[in-house]
């Protein structure tokens, strides 16, 4: 028996379909999540570590910075003790990178439907 549960994810995307896809993805995880999207990296001051985020989504693209500056920024300022899941393309050492900055996962695109909802479930029922 899988017991659903409220969950609270962020995303930072300026790319609407990765959001939408995402979001679909993450309700088929758990039909009870709710996921913020937001687009810059002024929104960062958004996030708190107290409002119970699962983890946190930034996708390579975002406005105001770059996504490797505002993971440092969420890291640095105790903004996210989540996992921070990064999604971009592996190219010039992107994924070493988004993890010496502070991504816990990086996920590389084009990716596989089924592989970011394993993900997910691990992340939400903590196995990852």
């Amino acid at each position: 028996m899988t017991i659903h549960h409220s969950t609270k994810t962020v995303i930072f995307t300026l790319d609407i379909v990765l959001s939408e896809i995402l979001n679909r993805l993450l309700k088929k995880s758990e039909p009870n999540s709710e996921l913020l999207i937001y687009s810059s990296f002024s929104d960062a001051n958004k996030v708190h570590n107290n409002d119970g985020i699962t983890f946190i989504m930034v996708d390579d693209a975002i406005i105001g910075a770059s996504s490797y500056e505002l993971i440092s920024y969420l890291r640095l300022n105790r903004k996210a003790n989540c996992p921070i899941i990064y999604f971009g393309v592996n190219e010039h050492d992107s994924q070493k990178k988004a993890i010496s900055i502070g991504a816990n996962h990086f996920v590389n695109k084009p990716f596989k439907p089924e592989d970011i909802i394993e993900l997910f479930q691990a992340l939400l029922y903590n196995q990852k």
